[in-house]
């Protein structure tokens, strides 16, 4: 088992960009690896994290301790017939999005500019935002997954999963691996190509100018991050045009987590709630 984990230098596990040395890393290709990795982590009493392709990911110090995992199952793509298809967890969604529009199919084109990959779109509950009431969900039917604490592979129908805006019973969860969903996409017809469509949207409206993982609070008084637009530390700041975005171009991740701070720091003295939607890795 422990020839299957590596140490690791690099700055490609998260959408930061920031350096790491990975005391543990693996990657896992089916299901029998990924119950060895669980295991080695409970005998060693070391914290696991899976990720998918790092667009929400801040990793915390330069030398993380954490069994870190990269989800390496196949991606796959099967029409199940009456447009119902199940798509594995490490597919992409922009993948999925182009076979729907290819084959003129509904779906949650929305999410056209989103870097992330089937998993990590249901685990949160990906979607347009609260006032849309939009989300990847509209179209599953059920996600099957392995409960590491049950050590067996389950199935779930969608309501039984959506615990609330950007929650799921997957959301901040190791214990529970996402290996695919089965969807359901309508017919639909065209008048224009619905991707380059949100691609030309998040173009204009999102900030494309150094590395960044997107939203940062998944709940924040916007009036307080607007004051803070702008605001930099190093070679970190959160962007001028995109509120609740941090811009890095450091390969240190203190100056992201000094501008976290500060923002969270400024709500509990005003009172507001604040919660983030980066996940940050030890």
């Amino acid at each position: 088992m422990t020839s299957l984990i590596n140490s690791l230098d690099t700055d490609k596990l998260s959408f930061y960009r920031t350096k790491h040395h990975f005391e543990k890393y693996g990657e896992f290709h089916t299901v029998d690896e990924f119950i060895q990795y669980c295991q080695w982590a409970r005998d060693q009493a070391v914290r696991l994290y899976v990720l998918g392709n790092g667009s929400n990911v801040l990793f915390r110090s330069r030398k993380i301790s954490s069994l870190v995992l990269k989800n390496k199952l196949n991606q796959d793509i099967d029409a199940l017939g009456g447009g119902r298809f199940e798509i594995s967890s490490s597919t992409q969604v922009i993948d999925v999005l182009r076979y729907c529009y290819a084959q003129s199919l509904e779906s949650f084109y929305y999410l056209s500019s989103v870097p992330a990959t089937i998993g990590g779109a249901l685990a949160m509950n990906a979607g347009r935002g609260r006032q849309q009431n939009m989300t990847v969900y509209d179209f599953v039917e059920s996600v099957t997954f392995f409960d590491v604490e049950q050590n067996q592979i389950k199935t779930l129908q969608s309501t039984d999963i959506v615990k609330g805006y950007r929650q799921t019973i997957f959301t901040d969860s190791q214990n529970k691996l996402i290996l695919r969903a089965v969807f359901k996409f309508d017919p639909i017809s065209f008048q224009s190509d619905p991707i380059l469509a949100r691609k030309k949207w998040s173009k204009k409206v999102q900030d494309y100018s150094a590395p960044n993982c997107g939203s940062v609070f998944k709940q924040a008084d916007y009036r307080i991050l607007r004051k803070l637009e702008g605001l930099s530390i190093g070679k970190s700041a959160f962007s001028k045009k995109t509120t609740n975005w941090i811009l890095n171009k450091s390969k240190s991740s203190l100056p992201i987590r000094f501008l976290i701070s500060m923002a969270q720091i400024l709500h509990g003295c005003l009172g507001k709630k604040i919660e983030l939607e980066v996940i940050v890795i030890e």
